[in-house]
């Protein structure tokens, strides 16, 4: 391995020898195991685009994606076959590079826009790049000669929504349920689309129900945007079940977990379930103790519970935790609050004849 990453192909000099058959069988069809070996008896006899394609295709397949992009720019340079030039683009989307895939890709598609997998595949490198705007040049460019496409018009569905232009979206999308499409994920974008319009809410709901069921319960995101969602619009038993659900199946996403908590929490309080919601303040505040308001809330649900001492507890740690760290202005009101409750709390036990905590 340290010969085949320290390799040289510029020092390449030809030798006179000849390849085999079989050296070049193994070429052909990029399973040849000793690279190095091959490819220097290879290059040293003729250099033929056959053998540069078969040799960066041989890299490629066994994860040597630089020394793949070396040997096409050291012997084919000028080469602009879709190829190399999609071997090349493979080895960026290997290397984490979209920004230097896409210069290939974009030469690809001024050669033949119709190439689908390299639209796709462009757009997808914009989109990482959040650049949805130049992801739909190129797809609007491939709908104009072939507007049927299911997989390119999901995907200009996505990028409209990725750009702001939630309308567009939604129209592409019910054309691709129309079409027949029966994806989760067109239910479940749709149902985002709807969702950025407070007075679409309900058909938000509805989209977001159908991607659960095409999901059959198993996808944690649409699982929590159903519970969001629902809870919005006062499903409140189902959107705890779905929050549930979702925190069941969840990959740790601190501020997504936070969220759902959050909206577990204002789902319980709504039900009158004081206890579960403090619970889920509890969460928060391991999850992230900077959530200082969680405390004062806190409190104020021990009041609702009629447990003033508990609600004095967090009333104080509140205030305690806001002035350690410095942020008194942000929470100007509900110090007020705190403050005056703990002032007719001492007041209240004076008189009972208690001694003030």
């Amino acid at each position: 391995m340290q010969e085949l990453q320290s390799i040289n192909f510029q020092a390449i000099q030809p030798t006179g020898k000849s390849i085999t058959c079989k050296e070049k069988n193994t070429i052909e069809k990029g399973s040849c195991k000793n690279l190095y070996r091959t490819t220097k008896k290879a290059l040293s006899i003729h250099v033929s685009d056959t053998i540069v394609h078969a040799l960066a295709n041989c890299y490629y397949q066994r994860g040597y994606y630089q020394q793949s992009i070396e040997l096409y720019n050291t012997f084919i340079k000028k080469d602009s076959s879709e190829t190399k030039l999609n071997t090349i683009a493979k080895c960026y989307d290997k290397l984490e590079k979209p920004d230097s895939a896409l210069i290939y890709r974009k030469i690809i598609a001024m050669q033949d826009i119709e190439n689908q997998n390299n639209t796709i595949a462009l757009a997808q490198n914009f989109l990482s790049m959040e650049q949805p705007d130049s992801a739909l040049i190129y797809l609007c460019r491939y709908t104009s000669i072939d507007s049927t496409d299911l997989n390119i018009n999901r995907l200009k569905a996505y990028a409209y929504n990725q750009a702001g232009l939630h309308q567009d979206a939604i129209k592409l999308y019910q054309k691709i349920r129309q079409s027949g499409d029966r994806q989760a994920s067109t239910e479940y974008y749709l149902g985002l689309s709807y969702a950025i319009h407070s007075d679409s809410l309900s058909q938000a709901y509805d989209c977001l129900v159908r991607a659960n069921n095409l999901s059959e319960r198993k996808n944690a995101y649409i699982l929590s945007q159903l519970g969001v969602i629902g809870s919005k619009i006062g499903m409140i038993k189902e959107s705890q079940q779905d929050i549930k659900d979702a925190l069941d199946l969840l990959q740790p996403d601190k501020q997504l977990v936070i969220s759902l908590y959050e909206t577990a929490a204002t789902n319980h309080i709504q039900l009158h379930q004081y206890k579960d919601a403090i619970a889920c303040y509890s969460k928060i505040l391991k999850e992230n103790p900077e959530k200082l308001h969680m405390l004062y809330q806190t409190a104020f649900l021990y009041g609702k519970l009629q447990q003033p001492e508990q609600e004095a507890v967090y009333y104080e740690k509140f205030i305690k935790a806001v002035e350690q760290a410095g942020k008194p202005k942000k929470y100007t009101n509900m110090l007020q609050d705190a403050e005056s409750y703990i002032k007719e709390l001492n007041v209240e036990r004076f008189f009972q004849g208690k001694t003030n905590k």
